[in-house]
């Protein structure tokens, strides 16, 4: 396959649909077109009908949602999809790469979809350990190994609802642990009779002490005693619901990053906004800076497309 002058990113998620026109060398965002269309809600869509197979399906919406990107859009081009598009309620199902993976994505799993009526598709497998699966951040781990590559060994923290632990040593990728901190979270929030004592609030500097104490309880292992005080200390002791708020978030990052107080090697953080603020007060509570990288906005924003772009050099060589 010819490089081409130009890609189309595919970042379909579980919940959400997202098409960039990306200038494919200086990675120039061209044009963007987003719906609430993610792939749960299109699986469903597709077994509530017969007529076209589960493929056809996928790539018919493809078809009909790249017309929406401004300017003329050739053929020539090329769709490099990565993350759920390739999972089993996909379009099409690949097998996870096993880990060790190479940074430059050479071992990730690739399937090049010829059409006549739209840009070519280049899917793109998740990555798998013996115990763990991911689709998805390995290609934003892809996207960051320029700057991962300058030290020997280290650790990438990807926040989120499910978050990840990737740890990476001689620019591989070694192996990786998967979080369910942001679910579990909510799910405690919405759920529970907890729910009661939680108020959803604006960080504000005024709430660190208390998400410093959830920190704190977090890293010893004591979340499962320490949950029921969130209500304990609404009807004993008066503490607000926007503090119970920030306890508990600092009680599960806490939990979540027990286990790196005893690795070695460079922490790098990939988050940005309220996630970047709490998971560095929260790594900063036990670990010394020089041992905390916490990556830019920008370089955050460009990741995904930095991972597909890395990946469409290494097909096409």
């Amino acid at each position: 396959m010819k490089l081409p002058e130009k890609f189309i990113s595919c970042d379909w998620g579980t919940t959400n649909f997202r098409l960039r026109l990306i200038e494919t060398k200086s990675l120039k965002i061209l044009s963007e077109h987003t719906t609430d269309m993610g792939i749960k809600k299109r699986f469903q869509e597709f077994k509530e009908q017969s007529s076209i197979s589960q493929d056809q399906f996928f790539a018919e919406y493809l078809k009909n949602q790249i017309k929406n990107l401004d300017g003329a859009i050739s053929n020539d081009y090329v769709i490099v999809a990565s993350g759920m598009l390739s999972s089993s309620i996909g379009m099409h199902e690949l097998n996870y790469a096993n880990m060790p993976l190479a940074f430059n994505g050479e071992d990730l799993i690739s399937k090049y979809i010829p059409f006549d009526d739209m840009p070519d598709l280049l899917l793109v497998s998740g990555a798998k350990t013996d115990a763990d699966v991911m689709r998805g951040e390995e290609v934003q781990a892809i996207g960051l190994s320029k700057a991962l590559s300058k030290h020997e060994k280290g650790i990438l923290l990807l926040p989120g609802t499910h978050c990840k632990h990737i740890t990476f040593e001689a620019n591989v990728f070694k192996d990786f642990t998967t979080y369910m901190t942001g679910e579990l979270f909510d799910t405690i929030g919405k759920h529970t009779i907890l729910s009661a004592s939680l108020t959803s609030a604006t960080w504000d500097v005024s709430f660190q002490d208390i998400f410093l104490k959830g920190v704190k309880k977090g890293l010893a292992d004591q979340q499962m005693q320490s949950l029921f005080s969130i209500r304990a200390n609404t009807l004993i002791n008066q503490v607000s619901g926007e503090q119970n708020f920030y306890f508990l978030s600092g009680l599960m990052i806490g939990g979540e990053l027990a286990s790196l107080q005893h690795k070695d090697g460079t922490i790098f953080l990939a988050a940005s906004g309220i996630y970047s603020t709490l998971y560095k007060l929260a790594l900063e509570s036990f670990l010394p800076a020089e041992r905390i990288v916490c990556f830019e906005e920008q370089v955050l924003e460009q990741a995904l497309l930095t991972g597909q772009q890395q990946i469409l050099h290494t097909y096409a060589e």
